[in-house]
């Protein structure tokens, strides 16, 4: 019986509009939910994939000495795809000449991800081709025609093989980040590699395995060959790996798709609050009628927790419908957009879309049902009993335990989002204070006002404590919206900036000391931007603080106390009288100009090495050895593609060793043609075209943009919901207002008047609120998530104002149109 009456009640009230806020919130959260992860899961795999390419795989299994053939029986069982790569340093000779390349043999497949191009004279513009070097050929880079003098089917000795050059190699997907690396690459067929007797027993050869196919396939493959590895020789690589500035751009993306994700889900729950708390205050006098004339606790009970289920399924379905309808014209824009399809996403959206809506509609709505519940038979007589029995502070553990929960399934992050809601919950508590400031301030400046602006002071000031908590509502859905469009519009155009167009796009390296100064003048000459020539030197970290340090420590080394893990490999050292741009000194000082030896070093290098101001580190360089202390510690932008390194000493230290020198331009794309005339006159120096790398980071940020527009849309709509549901909820007492006002004779004009005035002061003084909030929270943004220098945004102090007066006023006076276009009669009737 319970059961027929509360599916009778759910149709009545859905007759009526009074659920239509509650489940338009639950429909919005989901919607807002699975549109946002399938959008935010399809964009980051479609991130990765393009990324991918510059591991030319989904991930390359690199190793020095060739693997177990049982490894790649078994990616091929889990339905991978894979790849050899083969590359080590050789002499190459062709006309008497010689000169140092790096050898690279691939296989049948290679590249996997990715593509090859290739031109038909040096520095040409290189076109997309499929195939691979046939055997008895090779394909070479520009900067080898010019060191060797090369023409197109012209012999190249490598080894024991003499190859034929067929063609000019211009882009390999998996060319590498690693600047200093001054040898062009030979790439030749795999089945050649034998022939050529360079590898033997002790020879230094990097096997690279490249594997790709579907997430879950390398997810399993990744699961049975980590603990098979030998962390020592074998390392398991993907594109996020590394400190390069790629992997730093795809982290940054990550949390942007992270925060996006945490502003819709708060936006989602509050949105539900404030409908639940609505709906229950609504049927107060229903419960109370029903315990009147008989029904128990328990059944009212069940009729109005399966009346919130019914409403629950149905909200959650057509949620789930909407957002997937939603992402789907999203994803077909956005793939228009990019020029690319985005790879389909998994159900794990899905189901944090449905978790989503259960928790809001459940959790949010499960105080105000109880207070309902808790309503007593008395209510008939009394209309001002409620059901004041439940403590208010179960509200608050109730909605703050379910936000945390939603933020933890949405970010993964349990401390991240416990630091957010610590934040956040903080800034309520204040901006409460506020508000309430700024309704007195208010409510005493409006009374030196005409009539109805005195009218609207005296409704903010009669509802103050309601009008407090709207002005958060309002305040943080402004906020919201604010922040989302300064990410838009600021944060992403502070990142962008850091990749400018003339950012440098070629670096030139193995300069000697005597092209130093002619490289110099042919930049000045040619107006060609470029970074000052820095000198290096290739050395050894020996040891720290008379530790001696291993480029290689096993698994049983690592305990032992007279050995301490290094960098695994030769550094490339600098020396510098002041500090180099886009560096700056976290800890200690620059060095002196009497300084007799000291070293700067990369502030995430001293993390891992847990350097600190005054350790002792000593250094091999060639046939000498010495020891320096560490003044200064540095943090370096990586992203600036300008020379930068890990440690840096006074000149004192390295001026008699013998150095090369490095640096780095820019060259527009029209002016490509130019290169082998330009270097013409430095015939050893090797040019590096990182034009792709850069083009790579600019497509991230437009994803990443896209993305923000999306989640803008989102939390436009979800505000929306908020500031209606919000005013929908003092539409009772405004009725009651407005029966007295107009018995005593009020006009209609002076009370629309007043309700526009009371809505425009509560937005713009919410607009305030919001943009203080959002000034701080961007400033946390800038200093902590992005390590961008702060910066005050202006425009948006007048656009939170008028943007909160506008659209709440707007809101307002919508909801309540029905109420100033009914006379006192109808108002009495309705009341009564």
């Amino acid at each position: 019986m319970w059961h027929k009456i509360s599916w009778r009640l759910l149709k009545h009230e859905l007759k009526r509009g009074e659920l239509t806020i509650m489940a338009a919130a639950v429909s919005l959260a989901v919607c807002a939910v699975l549109s946002l992860s399938l959008f935010s899961e399809r964009l980051q795999a479609g991130l990765l994939e393009r990324s991918a390419e510059f591991l030319a795989a989904d991930r390359v299994l690199r190793s020095r000495a060739e693997i177990n053939t049982e490894w790649l029986t078994r990616a091929e069982q889990e339905g991978l795809q894979w790849a050899q790569r083969v590359s080590f340093n050789s002499m190459a000779f062709a006309a008497e000449e010689l000169a140092l390349v790096d050898i690279k043999a691939v296989s049948a497949g290679y590249p996997l991800r990715g593509q090859l191009e290739t031109a038909d004279s040096p520095y040409a513009s290189g076109e997309v081709t499929t195939d691979l070097p046939q055997s008895g050929e090779t394909w070479v880079h520009s900067q080898l025609f010019q060191r060797l003098q090369l023409n197109i089917g012209d012999e190249l000795e490598v080894g024991d093989s003499v190859f034929i050059v067929t063609r000019v190699l211009t882009h390999e997907p998996d060319s590498g980040l690693n600047v200093f690396t001054d040898s062009p690459n030979v790439l030749i067929a795999y089945q050649d590699l034998e022939a050529t007797g360079l590898i033997q027993p002790g020879s230094r050869v990097n096997y690279n395995y490249l594997f790709a196919g579907e997430p879950a396939a390398i997810e399993r493959y990744e699961d049975w060959l980590l603990p098979q590895l030998d962390d020592v020789t074998q390392r398991w690589r993907g594109i996020t790996d590394g400190d390069t500035p790629l992997a730093a751009s795809l982290q940054r993306a990550e949390q942007f798709m992270l925060l996006a994700s945490l502003l819709g889900v708060v936006l989602a729950a509050t949105a539900v609050a404030v409908a639940a708390q609505r709906y229950c205050q609504r049927n107060y006098d229903a419960v109370a009628i029903m315990k009147t004339l008989g029904g128990r606790k328990g059944t009212i009970q069940r009729i109005f927790t399966l009346h919130l289920l019914l409403l629950t399924f149905f909200s959650i379905i057509l949620g789930l419908v909407l957002g997937w309808l939603l992402q789907g014209a999203v994803i077909i824009w956005v793939s228009s957009q990019l020029g690319q399809s985005l790879p389909a996403a998994g159900a794990g959206p899905y189901g944090l879309a449905i978790a989503t809506g259960l928790l809001c509609a459940l959790m949010f709505s499960l105080y105000p049902l109880l207070r309902l519940i808790k309503v007593p038979p008395l209510r008939v007589l009394h209309r001002e009993l409620g059901g004041s029995s439940v403590r208010a502070w179960l509200q608050w553990l109730l909605g703050g335990t379910t936000i945390y929960v939603l933020m933890v399934m949405y970010s993964g992050s349990w401390l991240l989002s416990a630091a957010l809601l610590a934040g956040g919950s903080l800034a309520v508590l204040l901006l409460m204070g506020i508000s309430r400031l700024f309704i007195r301030a208010s409510r005493q400046a409006g009374m030196q006002a005409g009539s109805s602006w005195r009218l609207a002071m005296a409704g903010l000031q009669r509802r103050a404590r309601q009008n407090s908590v709207q002005m958060i509502s309002f305040a943080t859905a402004l906020m919201l919206f604010l922040l989302v469009l300064a990410l838009r519009n600021e944060l992403l155009a502070d990142w962008q900036d850091q990749l400018p167009d003339d950012a440098p796009n070629y670096f030139v390296v193995n300069v000697a000391p005597d092209q130093v100064q002619p490289m110099s003048e042919m930049f000045e000459r040619e107006q060609v931007s470029a970074t000052s020539l820095y000198p290096m030197v290739p050395g050894r970290l020996t040891a720290i603080n008379d530790e001696l340090v291993r480029d290689e420590v096993s698994k049983e080394e690592r305990d032992a106390s007279e050995f301490r893990e290094g960098f695994g490999r030769e550094l490339q050292l600098t020396w510098l009288a002041d500090l180099p741009p886009n560096n700056e000194i976290v800890r200690g000082s620059w060095f002196a100009e009497d300084s007799s030896g000291e070293v700067s070093v990369e502030s995430q290098v001293a993390d891992r090495l847990g350097l600190n101001l005054g350790d002792e580190l000593s250094f091999r360089v060639g046939g000498d050895e010495f020891t320096v202390p560490v003044t200064s510690i540095r943090e370096v932008d990586w992203n600036t593609m300008q020379p930068n390194f890990y440690m840096i000493f006074d000149p004192a230290v390295l001026t008699d060793s013998s150095a090369t020198y490095i640096a780095s331009f820019h060259l527009d794309e029209s002016r490509k043609a130019e290169l082998y005339n330009l270097f013409s006159d430095f015939p050893q120096v090797s040019l590096i075209d990182v034009d792709d790398i850069i083009q790579q980071l600019r497509e991230v940020i437009q994803q990443v943009s896209l993305a923000i527009t999306f989640v803008l849309v989102l939390v436009v709509l979800a505000g929306g919901l908020v500031l209606v549901a919000q005013v929908q909820a003092t539409l009772e007492e405004r009725e009651q207002e407005l029966v007295i006002l107009r018995t005593l004779g009020a006009p209609t004009k002076l009370l629309s008047r007043a309700v526009t005035y009371e809505f425009l002061i509560l937005g713009a003084l919410a607009g305030l609120i919001a943009a203080i909030a959002m000034e701080l929270s961007v400033f946390l943004l800038q200093t902590q998530a992005f390590g961008m220098q702060p910066s005050l945004h202006w425009r948006f102090w007048l656009l939170g104002p008028v943007t909160g007066a506008v659209i709440v006023a707007v809101l307002g006076r919508f909801v309540c149109r029905r109420l100033l276009a009914q006379n006192a009669a109808t108002l009495i009737r309705n009341l009564s």
